[in-house]
């Protein structure tokens, strides 16, 4: 059953138990009513009478004025006048007309009758009967009860009729928020809601044009990422392939030639020994550039010495890597806390959080206090901050790569990223993650997009 269906049905049960309330009040107060109408009635009928009948004392025929007295009270309304010699022949039609009362309580009601004796000329003429006729003032009521429901209901009608344009006009508006719902479920995010309606549904249409945008937004962004992320690892893959085509071929391609030397040498009956260690010298020299060739490569593709140092370590070694190369920079490292105990996923992240905020800040910042501080709390959350004193964000609003992938780190592990610029000038960077999460295992993590530095 719909809203509006409800509301109006809500609406026609009130105005029925407002108009049967009414009528009830109006029947419960009916007896004392009548009473007070029948008692006033006879009263003036009964002063009426005797007024008249004053005059008919000194009529020449009393009798005759009598009945022509009766005729004229005879219709009147609320009360029956007749006379005593008549009664009997009128009191089954006045009967009748009090057993046909629609007032059942009124059965059998003991309506005491007035009598008043008329005196003419000596003698009894004859006596007026007044008795009371409630069947009127029934009529009466049950006459106002019938406008009453009759004005009730036209009433109602016009009443419910308003009021289901007015609750169809005010709740169209739901109408679009549902398709606007549906569509969003099947990734429409491009949409807007008319904000129309009255106050809380248009407020609810705008935050559903909030959603709709940061959803949207958010949609962009993905797809900026990943694609940006696809180019860099395609252009990562062929720094790679060039760096083993161009430093390792020659290498390999010397150490088959050298090789075959040294072997051609040996197969000699009398082999010159000072060639052949020349040969075997050449062969280890070129090992060891392969080996150093291999060890760069390494470090491109996975964090250097995480897993040997643990996470402490690695970031000891990081920071001073950038002291010897940034001298002119101070550069404060703070942890606290059992980090290296941290699950894999964590421990990487905390790194790239660090290597990322530390390039940010000597490329961009211009500072010459760099602190960073990793921190294990009660709650087992890890809280990252890398702050300068730099000149700060020059946009807040725009936000590099480096910065977007790093956000899609701390919010793939459920965490908070705050990027702000302090009141000093410099910029602050603070991170929290949750120590005990569920990501990639050790082997997913080292990917070529983790490689990504700078904004």
């Amino acid at each position: 059953m719909s809203i509006q269906l409800r509301l109006n049905l809500a609406i026609a049960l009130l105005s029925a138990l407002g108009l049967f309330c009414m009528i009830a009040f109006i029947l419960i107060d009916a007896k004392p009513r009548v009473d007070d109408e029948n008692a006033s009635t006879m009263l003036l009928t009964e002063t009426l009478i005797r007024s008249s009948l004053l005059p008919l004392k000194d009529s020449q025929d009393p009798k005759a004025a009598l009945l022509n007295l009766v005729g004229e009270l005879k219709n009147m309304r609320h009360a029956s006048v007749s006379l005593a010699s008549q009664a009997e022949a009128e009191r089954p039609a006045n009967q009748d007309d009090i057993e046909q009362s629609w007032l059942v309580g009124y059965k059998g009601h003991p309506f005491v009758p007035v009598r008043i004796p008329v005196e003419g000329h000596g003698g009894l003429i004859d006596t007026i009967v007044i008795m009371p006729r409630p069947s009127d003032e029934f009529s009466e009521l049950l006459e106002a009860i019938f406008r009453i429901f009759e004005w009730g209901v036209i009433i109602s009608t016009v009443t419910l009729a308003l009021t289901w344009l007015i609750i169809d006009r005010s709740l169209r508006p739901i109408n679009g928020l549902r398709d606007a719902m549906r569509r969003m479920a099947d990734g429409e995010f491009n949409l807007r809601v008319p904000e129309a309606g009255p106050p809380e549904i248009k407020s609810i249409c705008g935050s559903l044009n909030g959603l709709a945008a940061a959803l949207q937004k958010a949609r962009q962004d993905n797809q900026r990422l990943t694609s940006n992320m696809i180019l860099i690892q395609d252009q990562e893959r062929r720094d790679i392939a060039r760096e083993l085509h161009d430093e390792l071929g020659p290498y390999l391609f010397s150490i088959r030639t050298d090789g075959m030397l040294l072997g051609r040498e040996l197969e000699q009956a009398e082999p010159d020994l000072g060639r052949t260690q020349r040969l075997n010298s050449q062969i280890l020299d070129h090992v060891d550039l392969l080996q150093q060739t291999n060890r760069r490569v390494l470090e491109r593709l996975t964090p250097p010495g995480l897993s040997e140092l643990g996470l402490s370590g690695a970031l000891r070694a990081m920071v001073e890597m950038w002291r010897r190369n940034k001298s002119s920079v101070a550069l404060e490292l703070a942890i606290d806390g059992s980090i290296d105990t941290l699950d894999e996923t964590t421990k990487l992240t905390v790194y790239r959080i660090v290597q990322e905020g530390l390039t940010n800040a000597f490329r961009h910042s211009g500072a010459s206090i760099i602190t960073v501080d990793v921190s294990q709390q009660h709650d087992d959350a890890v809280k990252v901050s890398v702050r300068d004193n730099g000149r700060g964000r020059a946009d807040s609003s725009a936000e590099g790569f480096g910065l977007k992938g790093m956000r899609e780190r701390v919010n793939a592990l459920s965490g908070s990223f705050a990027l702000s610029s302090t009141a000093d000038g410099g910029t602050f960077l603070q991170i929290c993650l949750p120590a005990a999460t569920t990501g990639p295992t050790e082997q997913e993590t080292p990917r070529p997009g983790d490689l990504l530095q700078g904004e």
